[in-house]
């Protein structure tokens, strides 16, 4: 029954069109080439394709007798956006989400944890780090409908009631919309600006979307360990590795408790749309683009048109197949024109190339596909 239940709210992700980093199967954090599993000291436990072998059940029985500590982690090769972007079309390392069914202050909660393989969203350089855990949950009313939902965003999150979700029918039912940001992958309820203590995020939504499986955890959901390098950490705290779902509190065991903690911010909802709306004003005009494929290259000629209050500085660049997100390229500092070559993994079957301006506020402009 909870996975029937699962699978018929299972929420439809929305994410940006030239961002890389999906939701993603954690057999590909075990089993991507270079990727090993450490203590704080700096001792290797395991490696992937190494003896002991790095696997998703060595995570909870480790080799000739070490115990799991909370400092343990895992470390990931240096190519996190090239190895992403590999395992996104292979199928055992493909987009799943990870459910399960709690009952807490006497009703059913359907608990979705999404997997990201890294998380490039920083402050000053300061923040970003390897993996990355998220998670949105919904609340049933005594019809098994969605009554409440609860979407984290960074270490908080916003909460609302059904009549103020977003739904889509998807595959003969009604699905809760999520918009993920880029760079911090927070869940939000509708696209567009939305600011917190130290930043902004601003989901577009205006990309690929995934009705992806639902999959139940495996035992590695205990493991005590970081899911990241802890290496560089500041502060035993900025740029660590998440913890395993299970040991993020009060999320997982006290679902209902969460979402009493995490009231709707109206007052920021519409600061978002105050922003969105300034700030369209100076937002940077979108660069005119001509592509080439040959082969593993894709040439791409731009022109940015600027005004003194529409003014481009950096030019985006992703090279696609289809709906993956083959190559990036961003040009600081952009000319008016010029060309750049991007070289691709594979000669795409679907290609195409979308562009984008930011300015020196980082604001992006509207999407040109070549």
């Amino acid at each position: 029954m909870s996975q029937a239940l699962l699978e018929r709210h299972r929420p439809l992700l929305r994410y940006d069109r030239q961002y890389d980093y999906r939701v993603a199967a954690v057999e590909g954090v075990v089993e991507n080439a270079g990727n090993l599993l450490r203590t704080r000291s700096g001792e290797v436990i395991a490696r992937s394709a190494g003896d002991p072998a790095l696997t998703l059940e060595l995570l909870h029985g480790y080799p000739d007798g070490i115990t799991p500590d909370d400092r343990d982690c895992l470390c990931l090769a240096p190519d996190c956006l090239g190895d992403a972007r590999r395992m996104e079309g292979e199928e055992r390392c493909a987009g799943r989400i990870y459910g399960r069914a709690v009952e807490d202050g006497g009703r059913t909660w359907l608990q979705y944890w999404l997997w990201l393989y890294y998380n490039p969203k920083n402050l000053f350089g300061f923040g970003k780090h390897e993996g990355d855990w998220e998670m949105i949950q919904f609340g049933l009313g005594a019809d098994g409908e969605v009554e409440l939902a609860t979407y984290a965003q960074h270490d908080s999150g916003e909460a609302r009631a059904r009549d103020e979700i977003e739904f889509a029918e998807r595959d003969g039912g009604l699905h809760p919309v999520v918009y993920v940001a880029p760079h911090s992958h927070a869940s939000y309820f509708e696209s567009g600006t939305h600011p917190y203590p130290v930043g902004i995020d601003h989901p577009y939504g205006d990309g690929p979307e995934g009705l992806l499986p639902v999959v139940p955890f495996g035992d590695w959901v205990d493991w005590p360990g970081r899911w990241g390098n802890s290496e560089r950490v500041i502060a035993r705290r900025i740029g660590n590795g998440p913890p395993s779902p299970s040991r993020q509190q009060p999320k997982w065991d006290r679902p209902a408790g969460f979402h009493a903690k995490i009231r709707r911010r109206r007052f920021r909802s519409l600061l978002g749309r105050a922003l969105h709306w300034v700030g369209g004003l100076t937002y940077p005009r979108p660069p005119q683009l001509e592509a080439r494929f040959d082969g593993h290259l894709c040439t791409v000629s731009y022109r940015l048109e600027s005004s003194f209050w529409r003014r481009a500085r950096h030019l985006y660049l992703t090279a696609h197949d289809g709906e993956r997100v083959l190559a990036s390229r961003t040009v600081r500092g952009a000319g008016a024109e010029g060309d750049e070559v991007l070289r691709l993994p594979f000669e795409p079957a679907e290609p195409a190339v979308w562009g984008s301006t930011f300015n020196a506020l980082r604001q992006r402009s509207d999407l040109t596909r070549a």
